[in-house]
């Protein structure tokens, strides 16, 4: 089921589609981004952010990684010099089939080389 849903979650995250992402999130999900102050909890606001400030992640691409025990991805935003650069390490919770925290790590210089991902991918 786990294996399910992150597949579920990377299709709608990599096609930038809000309702089919939405529709993976429990009632009480979380969205984090450290180091910044940024946390919203409820479908409704992580997609009124998703869609908003965080419209620049739209065409990004993800590569699967295991981080702490649980599932993430590697996300890569579209560089404007071709390919693709490092942006976050995203860290999916998850519980009953239903994803309850998205935590985006954005210091990718640090947690990267950890994961043995490249900081930049070729398009």
């Amino acid at each position: 089921m786990k294996n399910e849903l992150l597949e579920k979650y990377l299709d709608a995250f990599e096609r930038y589609d809000m309702p089919a992402l939405v529709a993976l999130l429990h009632d009480e999900a979380t969205l984090s981004m450290p180091p910044y102050a940024l946390w919203m909890q409820g479908p409704v606001e992580i997609e009124k952010w998703m869609v908003g400030p965080g419209a620049e992640c739209r065409g990004s691409r993800m590569v699967p990684v295991q981080a702490n025990g649980t599932f993430g991805f590697g996300q890569y935003r579209v560089s404007p010099d071709g390919g693709y650069d490092a942006w976050a390490l995203q860290v999916i919770d998850t519980v009953d089939g239903k994803v309850t925290g998205i935590n985006a790590f954005l210091d990718v210089e640090a947690w990267y080389p950890l994961f043995g991902l490249p900081l930049h991918l070729d398009a």
